[in-house]
């Protein structure tokens, strides 16, 4: 009885940190940083632009300098987080500055396409 009530604990102990870590920026560097130049509610996707000022640059500027850009799809599974809250899809808005953790591979267009798992609103 004993060592189910030692597994049920670390159970939940384990479950608990894990929820926990969620709203902790990845260990790892950003795969993006940059402007968000588009959002599309419709879709739930952010389009990060790098490298540039503001967004009132137009599209064939920073197209045609080969600033990186990416279609972020935003789901369920994404945290976003703001000033050490988690939020939601609303809370991105164009012009803020993000960092972007993807997960799997993004689709090489351009602008590039993946989904993102993590978004840090910086400004």
């Amino acid at each position: 009885m004993k060592k189910i009530l030692v597994l049920c604990l670390i159970t939940i102990f384990i479950l608990a940190g894990c929820t926990a870590a969620s709203d902790k920026l990845p260990d790892r560097d950003p795969d993006a940083i940059g402007l968000i130049y588009e959002v599309d509610a419709e879709s739930q996707r952010i389009l990060v632009v790098s490298d540039i000022e503001n967004v009132d640059i137009s599209y064939e500027e920073w197209f045609e300098a080969g600033k990186y850009a990416a279609f972020f799809k935003v789901t369920k599974d994404t945290t976003i987080n703001d000033d050490g809250t988690v939020t939601d899809f609303s809370s991105l808005k164009k012009g803020q500055k993000v960092e972007v953790w993807h997960t799997g591979v993004l689709a090489e267009s351009y602008p590039m396409q993946g989904e993102a798992v993590y978004i840090n609103i910086i400004e």
